[in-house]
């Protein structure tokens, strides 16, 4: 895989987080905030979680400490829209210095349970982008379980729209 491979993965998940986060603007709050007890309660929870995760492997890719994110200041789409606009600026920045080798380059990092790994940067790519795609299932899920019609965010979506 290489920068460009990388590139087209972040473009289709800003496009599906545009999509997904489009959709959800039709959930009412209180199904939006609802404990539906899914893997990470409901909607929220999720999409919390999927902005955490973000944040988290954003800070591993950047070299920086891990500061976690608030959950209470996240309390509606437009606080999650935001949320991730800053996260993609951020990933803009570690892309931008990504060269084609750079993705086999190693890293290493410790969690939040004080466990040390070390392997390839590209790991940690496909970590993030593939664990957006899983849990925008979730929501999809959740989406129809509240009696709302969710959007498809398929990677074949993508690159259909972006041809077209």
């Amino acid at each position: 895989m290489n920068r460009d491979d990388l590139l087209e993965l972040f473009e289709y998940n800003q496009w599906a987080k545009v999509r997904l986060l489009d959709s959800l603007a039709q959930v009412k709050q209180e199904d939006f905030s609802k404990d539906l007890h899914s893997s990470h309660g409901g909607i929220q929870g999720t999409l919390f979680h999927m902005v955490n995760a973000e944040n988290i492997w954003l800070s591993r890719l950047e070299g920086n400490q891990v500061t976690p994110l608030d959950a209470s200041q996240l309390k509606s789409v437009e606080d999650f829209r935001k949320a991730w606009d800053d996260l993609d600026n951020r990933m803009t920045g570690v892309l931008a210095g990504v060269n084609d080798s750079q993705p086999q380059a190693m890293m290493g990092y410790q969690d939040s349970r004080g466990n040390k790994y070390y392997h390839p940067k590209l790991w940690a790519f496909n970590q993030l982008f593939n664990h957006f795609t899983y849990h925008r299932g979730q929501i999809v899920a959740l989406q129809r379980e509240l009696g709302y019609q969710p959007v498809n965010t398929d990677l074949i979506g993508f690159y259909r729209e972006r041809r077209s």
